[in-house]
């Protein structure tokens, strides 16, 4: 790849299959990535892939940076999360929040991720309140725009109001390609047919997907729908996903989040015979990376577990990693 192009890399996230069926420890996922070239970019989710995350002890941290050492690869990413429900009687508190955020953000200092993906829900307190300690660490807090997530949320809106007053460049986005997609994948309606949706509702639910009309109308279209096609709870609660999991925000939006962005989330579920996403519009949105500059990282992240259990995450990024690379190269 050419210098002044765009860093690829995977998201271990991609692997959850091969995590669930215990076929890989981290040092062998690792050993695997590196022989099939899918690097140098190695994002990892915490809470996936170390025992003792949030609080990393210095030689499990020690041991990872020797790995990636080894096999010439570079952390991108340490991906946090926050389990806001995790108590029954309440959600946590924002004293809470700030002090689970704060301990991976020390994790990701010892294990040398310069990025920090965040869930929104973190908020801009959270945000604001650990900004003096990411800069200290020089890692940047960025926090993931996944669908239904776009340019024009609320939530959005006011994280970009807060990055501009603060001027940090340790305060970002983490877009991923969820928000742009321009079908959505087969997979989620086969899914769909094994819980006995109908052809009907799906066809019906497609149709609504496809409009622009704001997300709460569409859940009540698709409420409707349900209804008259007699769906059953099971349908309900996975149908309802179809407008929040795929977002349709147009590609040239991108140009108003990359001033903020560092590293993408390179979503998608499946790459066909043809080298094709055909949910997805990676070439659009590939050119558009190299057409504005754009030369940070991007983390393949395989989501097609969602539609299969079969171990096939490997075969997957290889194919997305071959599909981008002649993309990037057109």
């Amino acid at each position: 790849m050419e210098n002044n192009l765009p860093i690829l890399g995977v998201t271990l996230f991609s692997f959850t299959n091969e995590w669930q069926q215990q076929l890989y420890t981290l040092d062998t996922m690792i050993a695997r990535v590196a022989e099939l070239g899918l690097g140098p970019g190695i994002e990892v989710v915490g809470f996936q892939s170390f025992r003792s995350f949030p609080d990393i002890p210095d030689d499990e941290a020690h041991h990872f940076r020797k790995i990636l050492d080894k096999y010439n690869l570079i952390p991108t990413c340490l991906g946090a999360n926050i389990d806001i429900g995790r108590r029954r009687d309440r959600l946590m508190t924002a004293d809470e929040i700030y002090d689970i955020v704060r301990r991976q953000l020390i994790s990701a200092k010892k294990l040398g991720f310069p990025i920090m993906r965040v869930p929104p829900y973190a908020g801009e307190l959270t945000l604001e309140n650990l900004l003096s300690l990411a800069e200290q660490y020089q890692i940047q807090l960025a926090v993931e725009l996944h669908s239904p997530l776009s340019v024009d949320n609320p939530v959005v809106v006011k994280l970009r109001s807060m990055f501009e007053r603060l001027q940090s460049p340790y305060l970002g986005f983490i877009p991923d390609f969820s928000t742009s997609m321009i079908a959505v994948p087969e997979g989620h309606w086969r899914n769909l047919r094994r819980a006995g949706a109908s052809e009907a509702l799906i066809e019906a639910a497609k149709a609504i997907w496809l409009t622009n009309d704001p997300i709460p109308n569409k859940f009540s279209a698709l409420a409707e729908a349900c209804q008259q096609y007699a769906a059953t709870p099971e349908v309900i609660g996975q149908i309802n996903m179809t407008m929040t999991m795929f977002g349709h925000m147009p590609v040239e939006r991108w140009c108003e989040l990359l001033p903020y962005v560092s590293h993408v989330h390179g979503k998608y579920y499946e790459v066909n015979a043809d080298g094709i996403e055909p949910s997805i519009p990676y070439r659009d949105l590939m050119q558009l990376l190299k057409r504005q500059g754009y030369h940070g990282t991007i983390s393949a992240e395989w989501e097609g577990q969602a539609h299969t259990e079969e171990p096939i995450g490997f075969q997957q990024v290889l194919a997305w990693n071959s599909m981008c690379k002649r993309f990037l190269e057109a």
